[in-house]
Parts: structure tokens; C-alpha cells; sequence
């Protein structure tokens, strides 16, 4: 496969996913038939979601732009054929993961340490109190991108021992974008809270409505191990 294509195909997914938040955002604001299922039950204004809807929708696009420069450098890192080996997509697909996740943590523990960074900076993403879909997206462009450096590190690591796999990096792409739209949907988890250490919705939701833990989003080992987790009986 050439550059363009693997570009192409891996914008496609980024694309796709955000447009599925979308359509879940609309409906999450604009119905009322799905409250029942909402954690919190603060009601989000219409307004809101319109007012941060030009932010969103910049960082989708600095995303494109970021992951296909970025990508196109990278690409001799990549097998330049598609490889559907299971195992090695498998093994790819959790380093990735695991890097980018731990990568993540930290960055976001760092931005609510640092009063600089957090008033500055993060404090955009958490006028989001009660969030819905997208708003994991509605944050400072350059935390946006301070964000995206931990896929690009996992390719770098994955490559000085063996070429990245294509597929394992688009299924990653998937669940990354998938997962944080569902912990920032403001409903609660039906399927993640059946997978071992994965990040429910209620962790996350209770991170943005209590701003002092709760830091890990995909596994949420990191705030076990680190002490950083919210006894949901703070609540």
C-alpha cells in the first residue's frame, strides 16, 4: 500500500468516528429519551454545544492535518503491505495502546499539577462539568496536539524491533476515538465495564465533575498504581 492510501484509509476512520459522536451529541441534547441512562443529571444546554462547536471542529481538523504529516514520515516504519498475522496485530494493537495510554496519564496528571498549565490550558476542557460525545475534543489546540505525541512515540518504539503493522494501528485508531467519545458521553458504560481495567464512563465522568483525580483514561490501572483514583463514594 502507498502513502496516500494508508493516509487516506486512517483519515477515513478519524472522520468516521467523530461523525458518530456527532450524531450521538445531537441526539444526547436535543432528546430526552435517553436521561434515564445519563450519570449526572445536569441538563445540557443547546447553546453550549453549539458555542464549542467551532473549537471542535478546528481540532478535527488540526487532527487530519497533524496525523498526515506525521504519518507520511512515518510510513517507511510501517510493513508497506497489508498484514493480517492476528497474533502480531494483537501484540501491536495492546504496546500501542499501553504507550499511548501511559503517555496520556501523565500528561494529564502534569496539567492539573501545574497551575500554569492547568489555568491556562486544561482549564478549557473541564468548562465541561457534565460532558457530552465530542467534548473530548473541546480542548486547547496545543494540549490537542501535546496529546497526539503518544501514538507517534508507540510507532517509534514498535519499529526498532519490527515494522509497525498497518491494521493494528487503524483498529487502535478506532478504539482510541471510539473509547473517548463513549467516556465523555455523559451516559453510563453497558459494555465497558465487562472488560478487565478498561476505563468506564463513570470514571471519566467523575474525573470532569471532580477535577482532582481519576487522570487515567483507557486503563484505569494508572490511578490504582499511582494512588490517583476517586472513591466514588466522594460523590
Amino acid at each position: 500500500m502507498d502513502q496516500l492510501s494508508f493516509i487516506f484509509y486512517t483519515v477515513l476512520i478519524i472522520v468516521a468516528c467523530n461523525l458518530v459522536g456527532f450524531i450521538i451529541s445531537i441526539i444526547s441534547i436535543h432528546s430526552d429519551f435517553l436521561n434515564k441512562y445519563r450519570i449526572q443529571k445536569r441538563k445540557i444546554k443547546t447553546n453550549t454545544f453549539y458555542n464549542r462547536l467551532p473549537l471542535i471542529l478546528f481540532n478535527i481538523f488540526l487532527l487530519i492535518v497533524v496525523s498526515s504529516i506525521g504519518l507520511y514520515y512515518m510510513f517507511p516504519l510501517f510493513e508497506q503491505d497489508i498484514n493480517l498475522n492476528w497474533v502480531v496485530i494483537s501484540i501491536q494493537l495492546f504496546i500501542i495502546l499501553f504507550i499511548d495510554d501511559f503517555y496520556f496519564y501523565v500528561l494529564h496528571f502534569l496539567m492539573h499539577k501545574n497551575q500554569y498549565l492547568l489555568n491556562n490550558i486544561h482549564r478549557i476542557h473541564h468548562k465541561a462539568v457534565s460532558p457530552f460525545a465530542l467534548e473530548y475534543i473541546y480542548v486547547h489546540p496545543l494540549e490537542w496536539m501535546m496529546g497526539y505525541v503518544g501514538p507517534f512515540l508507540a510507532i517509534f518504539l514498535i519499529s526498532l524491533f519490527m515494522p509497525v503493522n498497518m491494521v493494528a494501528f487503524w483498529i487502535y485508531q478506532l478504539i482510541r476515538n471510539m473509547h473517548e467519545l463513549d467516556v465523555h458521553s455523559g451516559f453510563k458504560s453497558f459494555f465497558s465495564k465487562w472488560i478487565p481495567l478498561w476505563g468506564e464512563s463513570e470514571h471519566h465522568d467523575l474525573h470532569h465533575e471532580k477535577l482532582n483525580g481519576n487522570y487515567a483514561t483507557t486503563f484505569t490501572i494508572w490511578d490504582t498504581i499511582f494512588n490517583t483514583k476517586i472513591n466514588h463514594n466522594e460523590k
